[in-house]
Formats: structure tokens, sequence, C-alpha cells
């Protein structure tokens, strides 16, 4: 797959996320206006409009994509490109969207789980990758709106990266430790 070819999936999922977003925020303005997130659900903090979800979804879709684009350029075909890109995107949008559901339901014990457990799934997949955060974001931002996904996306990215390249480094680097004493001890 050319450069083009895949600057031309990148200019599609980003109109459409641009007109996904705009659409949902019609329908907020035409059914009861649309709505504001205070940070941390604080209402001492600041409220951020879902009106910023207009700039900063696409924006950042774009970013995040062309720095997929960047890392799989060489590699993506389109037999591949669901490997690469869009069973990665599809696992994180399901579980952004759970996440968000058990949230909005209620069900704090669900959504503090799912959310308690991102570290541990970066220990096994690289999470921080563009393709994990952008369908992240995409999952949470009917509910959280167009700003908080992504400083919670970003926030996640750091700290699974963190994880995955260095704590999971270190465990496999102790178990092999532990591993090699084993055999040494049975010789």
């Amino acid at each position: 797959m050319n450069e083009r070819s895949l600057n031309k999936i990148i200019y599609v999922i980003v109109g459409s996320i641009t007109l996904l977003i705009l659409s949902v925020l019609t329908w907020d303005f035409f059914h009861g206006g649309v709505p504001s997130h205070h940070l941390l659900a604080n209402e001492n903090l600041p409220e951020i409009s879902n009106w910023w979800g207009v700039i900063t979804l696409p924006f950042v879709s774009f970013f995040l994509l062309t720095r997929m684009k960047k890392r799989i350029s060489g590699e993506a075909t389109y037999q591949n490109l669901k490997k690469l890109f869009l069973f990665p995107f599809l696992f994180s949008l399901l579980y952004a969207i759970l996440l968000a559901v058990s949230f909005s339901t209620g069900n704090t014990e669900i959504s503090s789980l799912l959310f308690k457990s991102i570290p541990l799934i970066a220990l096994f997949f690289p999470i921080y990758y563009a393709e994990y955060v952008l369908g992240f974001i995409i999952g949470l931002t009917y509910t959280f709106g167009g700003v908080l996904p992504i400083i919670i996306g970003g926030v996640m990215a750091i700290f699974s990266y963190v994880v995955y390249n260095y704590l999971r480094a270190l465990i496999l680097l102790i178990w092999a430790k532990i591993n090699n004493t084993d055999k040494k001890q049975v010789d």
C-alpha cells in the first residue's frame, strides 16, 4: 500500500470523526443543550464544553493516524491493515464504550475494574500505539466530551508505554533469571 492510499484512508477517517462529532453535538444542541464536564468530576475545577470536540477530535485523530502511518507504512497492505489497525482500534473502542456505559449507568464497580485493569492489559499489548489510543478516545467521547478523553487517553498512553517497555522488560528479566537459576539447581 502506498503513501497516497494511506493518506486517503486518514482523510476519510478524520472526516468521518468530524461528521460524527458534529452530528452528536447537533443532536445535543436540539435536545436539551450541549453538555459540559468538570475536570475530574470535581465541581470546583473548570467546566469544559463538549463543543471543544469539534476542534480537538479531528486534530488528535489526524495526529494519531499520522503517527500510525509512520509506524506501519513499510508493512501496510490491505490484508494486514486489519491486524495492524482495525482490530486494535475496535478492541480499544469496545473497551472504552464498555467503560463509558458502565460509568454512565452507575456501575462504578465495573468501570473501576475496567479502568484499573488497563495497566495489566499494557503488560501484554502495546496499548500506547496510536490505534489503541484513538479507539479509546472515540469510545469515551459521547459520554465525556471531546477534551477529557484526550487527556485521559494521553495519560494512559504514557503510563502504558512505561508499563509495556520498562516494567514488562523488568518482569521478563526477573522471570529469565528465576528460570535460569532453577535450571542450574537441577543440574
